[in-house]
């Protein structure tokens, strides 16, 4: 799989004539050492002409054809993705970089040829070229491009317009710059900077500065539908607001079917209340003293619109 590359045409087989010198013997000498000069290449372009998918031992392995020398043999007939845990599968006509290790070849990257997020594909290089080369049986270029980034980002970006994105926002504190740390997850650009309200879905993780528990930290989920299923689900916090503009607080189950209950019941004594003057008053005075007790159905802490 290494190989190498002559980096000059071998020494002259003729000896200069005339009076040795220490000029010519240097001369000499030194065309001697460059004719035997090579550059060694550890790992090597290859172009993907088959992807393996979805074979219980192959999945993720490629077919092709290495750019220096088209000849060379493939160990293992097949080239294996490196890790198993973690794999970038290449189209058709992108190039991959190759390694061996103990007689198999291995894809580590896919050679960024377009500096294109979406597809890398330049088909023939190695040879063999064959114009409108699909990509794959269902894969299609799309017009995507790369999302803007800053200093000390780490991003990863899907070909279908998604990204992880590991960032910072800079801020202004004590009189110098500071940064929070943000995490994006994008699925949907529609555009090359993230915008929560215009991408398909999205989820911010926005960290603080760690100064203070009132610090801007929060999650924000943004997306057409938001769906959770779960078996239990615990929202813990103080204040829980359902809806825009959510001030109204909600009716406390419970409680409400105490009230409920204590009012049937002192209508139920007083069935036939309005028989006597006196039966009538006491039960309209029951269920006056009631009222009191139809603030305890209110929620604190959970409040809609």
């Amino acid at each position: 799989m290494a190989w190498r590359r002559k980096r000059r045409k071998g020494a002259t087989s003729s000896l200069p004539s005339g009076i040795p010198s220490y000029s010519k013997i240097s001369r000499l000498l030194k065309e001697i050492i460059r004719g035997t000069q090579y550059d060694f290449f550890e790992a090597e372009a290859f172009e993907v002409k088959e992807v393996i998918l979805n074979e219980p031992l192959n999945r993720g392995s490629v077919t092709g054809t290495f750019i220096n020398n088209p000849n060379q043999e493939i160990l293992g007939d097949i080239v294996l993705p490196l890790t198993p845990n973690i794999t970038q599968i290449p189209l058709i006509g992108e190039h991959v970089v190759v390694v061996e290790y103990n007689g198999q070849h291995y894809y580590t990257s896919i050679i960024n040829r377009k500096n294109s997020p979406n597809e890398n594909s330049i088909p023939g290089v190695a040879g063999n070229y064959v114009e409108n080369t699909k990509f794959g049986e269902t894969f299609e270029r799309k017009g995507v491009n790369h999302i803007q980034v800053n200093e000390g980002d780490i991003v990863f970006e899907g070909r279908f317009g998604h990204s992880i994105k590991f960032g910072s926002e800079r801020v202004k504190q004590n009189n110098k710059t500071e940064q929070k740390p943000q995490i994006k997850i994008v699925a949907g650009h529609r555009d090359t900077t993230e915008n929560i309200d215009k991408d398909d879905s999205s989820i911010y993780l926005l960290g603080g500065l760690g100064i203070a528990e009132n610090d801007d930290k929060k999650i924000q989920i943004k997306s057409n539908s938001i769906f959770i299923n779960g078996k239990n689900i615990n929202l813990n916090s103080d204040n829980i607001k359902l809806g825009n503009d959510a001030e109204q607080p909600v009716v406390k189950g419970d409680e409400l079917v105490k009230l409920l209950d204590r009012i049937v019941q002192a209508i139920s004594t007083g069935a036939n209340a309005f028989t006597t003057e006196t039966a009538a008053g006491k039960t309209i005075q029951g269920l006056l003293d009631l009222l009191p007790d139809t603030k305890n159905i209110l929620s604190k802490k959970v409040k809609t619109s």
